[in-house]
Order: structure tokens, then sequence, then C-alpha cells
């Protein structure tokens, strides 16, 4: 594929897709492709795993997940041992206003290479699957008049109706990897947090994270909704357990920091340790949104995320 072997940090010329073969200093030799590396979960897996294991990271014009045939392609080439799919349209006003792209890109794309890790798939290597999905999934209206203020954590085990095109799709997508290969490992991630890059910030990305130690650095007041329950995890707490996950039982897991409380609550107790809770303050017209999700499945297993709350305190407490 354009490598030269043996080499610490490598790059193909198009400068994205990259191999690292420290040589037979690796702690094992297991070869990982890894989908979406450009995103901010994914770019992030490469950084922490890139001189442990053999990576191949193509960029979107170097494997098209649209293409079948491609895909069997590339990952018949690579032979990996596992498949970490992180790639996603997953901005939801995106898959709003183009369900056909979100479509192509989120189901058909996850559907392509559930088939070419499925055991009768590509025929040269039989990887194993782990599909990063997402707390939309649980979203299926507005929470007003149906929980009231009792907000339940979601379990994995529940009958699904989401709304959002995106969470319809990431549904689908779900449910092509449990179809086509039945041994995936399936993580349904939460909204993630962390410091951003120059890059990222230059695109406009922004992260609860961010903007609390913003609101703590300038002393800025910042609307939060009292009506959304969901977690939100620090980005480098799913990186760091995601090693574990590859060698979880075959199914769904809910993927994230627990939470109990509103997103408005949740940032007063963040900012609370330094005196900042006052600078939260509660948006109007926002209807009940509960995405939280309940972690049980994923500690017996020995993963446990931080509270939500407690995690984005450590993240302030490190960068302010």
């Amino acid at each position: 594929m354009g490598t030269t072997r043996c080499a610490a940090f490598e790059r193909t010329p198009s400068g994205r897709t990259l191999f690292v073969n420290s040589c037979g200093k690796r702690r094992d030799g297991m070869r990982l492709l890894l989908t979406g590396a450009g995103g901010f979960l994914g770019s992030r897996l490469l950084f922490f795993y890139r001189k442990k294991y053999e990576i191949w990271a193509p960029s979107r014009g170097e494997l098209d997940l649209t293409d079948p045939k491609a895909v069997r392609s590339g990952v018949c080439s690579f032979k990996p041992d596992v498949v970490v799919h992180c790639a996603a349209i997953s901005d939801v006003g995106t898959c709003e206003k183009n369900p056909e792209l979100s479509l192509a890109v989120n189901v058909q794309g996850t559907r392509n290479l559930a088939a070419a890790c499925a055991p009768d798939g590509a025929l040269c290597a039989r990887p194993k699957f782990l599909f990063c999905s997402s707390d939309q999934v649980y979203f299926d209206g507005p929470a007003e008049g149906k929980y009231g203020m009792n907000f339940f954590a979601h379990q994995e085990n529940e009958i699904l109706h989401p709304i959002p095109v995106y969470g319809q799709h990431k549904l689908l997508a779900e449910q092509a990897c449990r179809s086509l290969c039945p041994d995936s490992v399936i993580l349904r991630l939460s909204w993630m947090y962390g410091e951003l890059t120059e890059k990222e910030r230059g695109k406009g990305r922004q992260n609860l994270g961010e903007i609390l130690r913003q609101m703590a650095r300038e002393d800025l007041e910042w609307p939060f909704s009292d009506g959304d329950y969901r977690g939100v995890t620090d980005v480098w707490e799913v990186v760091r357990h995601l090693e574990t996950a590859l060698s979880l039982p075959p199914g769904i897991y809910n993927f994230g920091s627990p939470n109990s409380v509103s997103l408005y609550e949740t940032a007063r107790r963040a900012l609370k340790p330094f005196g900042k809770e006052k600078l939260a303050c509660p948006a109007e017209g926002n209807r009940p949104r509960n995405l939280c999700m309940d972690p049980a499945k994923a500690l017996e297993h020995g993963i446990r995320f931080p509270d939500t709350a407690l995690g984005l305190s450590g993240f302030l407490r490190a960068g302010i």
C-alpha cells in the first residue's frame, strides 16, 4: 500500500494512511484497521495506539466505505485482527438535511464493513468488528409528560424508536452489525469533550469541556438546558477503555460517563469547586430530553467511567 516497512511512524504519499511498525518493539503484533481517524475520537485513538499496534487508518479517498467491493478489498489486503469503525456523518443537523448521505455513510458504510468482517465475508481475514454507535438511538422524543422529572438511565436491551435521522441510522447500523457479523461489539457513545487542537478550533468545533474552561477563565455566563439529561465523557477515557472493549463478549454496551442531572445542573456541579457555579444559567424554551445511559453492563467487565460532573471538574482543574 505504498509504505516503507519497519518505520516507527509511516505515511503513504497521501499523508493520511498510517501504518505503525516498531520492528518487533510492539508489545504484540495486532493489526488494527481504524476508520474515521480524522475525527475527534478517531484521531486520538490513532495517536494513543500508534506505537503499540500496526494500524491502517485510511482517509475517505483511500477507502470508500460506501463501495462494498472496495471495503472487502481493503480488509482482504490489510488482513486486520480488529476493525474499529468510528467513521460517520455525526452532525445531527447534516443528517436531517441530507438523509441520503447519512444513509449511505452511516448505514451502508457500516453494513459493508460488517459484511467484510463476517465469517463468510472477506475470505482472507476474519477480524473482530467494533462499531462506535451513539446515545442518540435513545432519543424517542421530548421527555415532557412521558417521564416527568424522573429521568431513568437507558439500558441496552430497550426497544428503541429514535426520532432524529442520525439516531435512526445508527440503530439501523447496529442491526446490520448484529445480523451480518454476530460477533460484533457495539459501543453506544455519549457526547465527548476534550482539549481541541488548533486545527479543530479553526473549524469552529466546540465541546462542553472547552466551554466550561472558557467560562471559568473569563467569568463568562453561559446558558444550559435544565431539561436535557445526558452523560458527557472525557474522550481520553473512551480511548483508554477501548482496549478493554476489544475483548468484550459480542453485544451492545453503553460506553460513557453516567449522569443523573440536567446539563444545567451538570455545569453548576463541575464549576462549583472553583466558585464559578453561578456562571451557569438555565436556558429558556428547551423541552426535556433523556439520553442518560446505564453503565452497569460495561461495569461487569471492569470498564468504569467517572461521573460526568466529576470528570468535567477534573478537566477544568487541569486547564484553568
